[in-house]
């Protein structure tokens, strides 16, 4: 016997039997995605690029360091001269070359960050109240300020057949002197002297050169939202001249979220609906919008006595003392991402010459090389419609199954148990693209049922079986001795009193949230979800889980 919901919406269900599984007779109200949205998603395995003042300097306002590896001077604030930006072998296509080898279908590019200095040639100019954009590669020694990173990448971008993407910050920008979105005045020498107002028109006049001269975008990046006045006018910007781009924590409804942290391994369940794209982390399936959630995630992590030497964030810039991942990690991030129904964002860090360093390139073959195993399926089952399906698995040797759902009528299924030789061994809830589930072991199953136990409507199902090589589990975590990761109310997950080093560790990697955690010399652990920065500091000891 079926139970039937019969829904007045979607959050007011009358369930009249109680015998599963769950079909509701409407699925009325459910969020649908736009076709940008749905690209984005088929895109999987996608990249962001840190090149800019960062890689050379820090930078900041007041006590605030919003970009680079050194401390800030005594005196707090630095806007490095834009002379210090001065790479001498810029290799986009080098970049574009490894990103193709592992599959990457677009690719971010950070052209301003929050150093403010643009890496393409800024003509954004206000004779009326005394502003023009002097900090760009047009006022560095590259190139006798020739130079356009932006250009060299997005044509080495579509010779490999990968879409191009910007990230251009505007929440914080030490050129502009703006921090959270907000003009802060009294600015000092190498700053701009704007008025909120005035910033809008400068952002606004920015990002419409960006938005013009290169053609179509994959994806624009709002990094941690966008100020309430600029909303409006740059919603109309995106609509008029990047109508097909999704934008990460943007306006419109071609957007996308943050899944709430930068470690790989965002919680499950993660679902495609959210409030709004500024609503980090798992979402909801009773959320009113399609927003479903990006994972960024780092390419290089500490060493166990790497030293001090960490840039922006720990690893986002490129350090000379980090290593890449391994591929047991990056197989594990791929699972947590593309395989919980999320796209992966995973780093390239140039170094300041601006190429990428060899075991940086090889560790992208091997990832790509991993990844060709999900290419060709062993078996294929689908699409099928309902909320059963029985799949013959004699003389297939798999180790994993991958169910996707067809997302054009929005994310349906709710929960769902998985049964190899009719035991069950595995139940979930989200599936939505893609949901990757390994098998206990690579023992020749003879069969393998899916029973979707609770959906709003009908969904329409893909089963692919594959088999992939199988990694151990990482273990410890690499660790930087003298040196605090900074604790933001915004990224503390918990805090633990009198720990130690490897009960810090310990707590970190069974934290799926966790991208790094410090233990201060007064011995009080912080889990962190996302990367801040941070400084040396005599006993504290901070470190990235190996998993």
């Amino acid at each position: 016997t079926v139970s039937v919901l019969y829904c007045v919406n979607k959050k007011f269900c009358l369930q009249m039997l109680k015998f599963a599984p769950v079909v509701l007779a409407v699925a009325a109200g459910v969020p649908l995605p736009t076709e940008p949205q749905l690209e984005w998603y088929r895109d999987e395995v996608t990249a962001i690029g840190h090149f800019n003042m960062g890689t050379f300097q820090s930078c900041g306002i007041g006590g605030i360091r919003l970009e680079g590896r050194q401390p800030l001077p005594a005196s707090g604030m630095q806007v490095p001269p834009p002379e210090t930006f001065a790479p001498t072998n810029v290799n986009a296509t080098q970049w574009a070359e490894a990103l193709a080898s592992f599959g990457v279908k677009h690719a971010v590019l950070v052209v301003s960050h929050g150093c403010g200095f643009n890496t393409f040639p800024s003509d954004t100019s206000f004779p009326e109240f005394n502003f023009t954009w002097t900090y760009s590669v047009k006022n560095s020694p590259w190139m006798n300020g020739e130079g356009d990173v932006a250009r060299l990448f997005v044509d080495a971008c579509r010779k490999y057949g990968i879409k191009p993407a910007f990230y251009h910050g505007i929440e914080n920008n030490a050129f502009l002197n703006v921090r959270n979105g907000l003009v802060q005045g009294n600015p000092m020498p190498g700053q701009a002297n704007l008025t909120q107002e005035q910033y809008v028109k400068v952002v606004t006049q920015n990002l419409r050169q960006l938005w013009t001269n290169y053609g179509e975008l994959a994806e624009v990046w709002f990094d941690g939202g966008m100020p309430e006045a600029t909303v409006e006018p740059l919603l109309q910007l995106l609509n008029e001249l990047q109508p097909n781009a999704v934008a990460f924590q943007g306006p419109g409804k071609n957007v996308v979220r943050w899944c709430g942290t930068e470690s790989g391994h965002p919680k499950y369940p993660l679902w495609s609906t959210a409030n709004s794209s500024t609503s980090a982390g798992q979402g909801s399936p009773d959320a009113p919008e399609f927003i479903p959630a990006e994972v960024d995630t780092c390419f290089q992590t500490p060493k166990t006595g790497a030293g001090v030497e960490a840039p922006y964030g720990g690893c986002w810039f490129y350090n000379s003392a980090d290593v890449p991942k391994t591929l047991s990690e990056l197989s594990s991030v791929y699972i947590d991402s593309v395989g919980s129904n999320a796209n992966l964002l995973l780093d390239w860090a140039p170094r300041p010459e601006g190429t990428l360093r060899d075991d940086h390139i090889k560790r992208y073959q091997e990832f790509g090389n991993f990844l060709s195993c999900y290419k060709t399926a062993k078996k294929q089952v689908g699409p099928f419609t309902g909320t059963t399906q029985e799949v013959d698995l004699s003389g297939v040797v798999a180790d994993r199954v991958a169910i996707a759902e067809d997302l054009s009528n929005g994310q349906l299924i709710r929960k769902f148990d998985l049964l190899l030789d009719g035991k069950t061994f595995n139940s979930g809830s989200s599936v939505g693209h893609k949901r990757i589930v390994m098998f206990p072991n690579t023992t020749n199953y003879k069969s393998f049922k899916i029973d979707i136990t609770e959906s709003v409507g009908t969904p329409n199902v893909t089963l692919s079986f594959y088999h992939c090589m199988r990694f151990p589990s990482g273990s410890g975590c690499g660790i930087q001795s003298g040196y605090a990761f900074k604790v933001l109310p915004g990224n503390l997950i918990t805090t633990i009193e009198n720990s130690t080093v490897a009960a810090c560790c310990n707590s970190c990697r069974s934290n799926g949230a966790c991208a790094e955690f410090v233990l201060s010399p007064q011995k009080t652990c912080s889990l962190l979800s996302a990367t801040s920065g941070g400084a040396a500091e005599v006993g504290a000891t901070s470190g990235t889980p190996l998993r």
